[in-house]
């Protein structure tokens, strides 16, 4: 015969608990890889919650010129944020520099 049917279902129920726990262990792996894109997305909706908690009425004509900006050159939507970006890396190199002192 078999085993006993509460012993079926025992091997059954740790059995399932393993590939639980493999199953969870594989998530937060794959979800790891994840991590940067949220964090830019929090970023990105922290700037948008700070550029809301400002009046319109400068943030309105802010815009409108910025806009006017890059209609004139297009090619400013990419190359401007580069630039940003490898200003900001500059900076932030530097600080960690100045903190180590």
């Amino acid at each position: 015969m078999g085993l006993p049917r509460a012993e079926q279902l025992r091997q059954r129920h740790l059995s399932l608990r393993r590939r639980s726990r493999a199953l969870r262990v594989r998530a937060g792996v794959q979800a790891e890889s994840l991590r940067p894109v949220f964090g830019w997305a929090d970023r990105v909706q922290d700037a948008w919650h700070w550029l809301r908690a400002w009046p319109p009425q400068l943030t309105v004509p802010v815009a409108g010129l910025a806009g006017l900006w890059l209609a004139r050159r297009p090619s400013r939507l990419v190359s401007l944020p580069l630039r940003l970006l490898s200003g900001w890396r500059l900076w932030q190199r530097f600080a960690s520099t100045r903190r180590g002192r």
